[in-house]
């Protein structure tokens, strides 16, 4: 897999750094193996830091993260995603919350963490 993730336990949540070229499948895949991980964390607030990946720009792979999300991650409190300013479609983020997934999408780390910690 051309993808490389690394998680790091915070006080009241975590931050998981997502770096690589994976394809759509490969992410997808991701997404299912970090939902499995997450649902035994104590924390369920987590920050998915995206923005070392540099494939899945387009909208429709964007809408499919979010499906995936949606089933993966539903266990998660809050979850915040930072992405590259150029890469926002916001297709994933709505895709997620219609399933009923408390995700956002931000540019700024900082802006994810105080979101995540309010």
């Amino acid at each position: 897999m051309s993808l490389h993730y690394t998680p790091e336990h915070r006080d009241g949540y975590s931050v998981i750094r997502v770096e690589g070229e994976p394809t759509l499948g490969e992410f997808l895949v991701f997404l299912q193996r970090v939902g499995k991980e997450t649902a035994e964390w104590p924390v369920k607030r987590v920050m998915f830091d995206l923005r070392g990946v540099r494939t899945l720009t387009t909208f429709t792979e964007h809408y499919a993260v979010g499906e995936e999300s949606a089933r993966q991650l539903h266990h998660l409190h809050r979850i915040a995603s930072v992405v590259p300013a150029d890469r926002i479609t916001r297709a994933s983020e709505k895709t997620a919350q219609r399933a009923g997934v408390n995700i956002r999408v931000f540019t700024s780390e900082s802006e994810a963490i105080a979101w995540l910690a309010a």
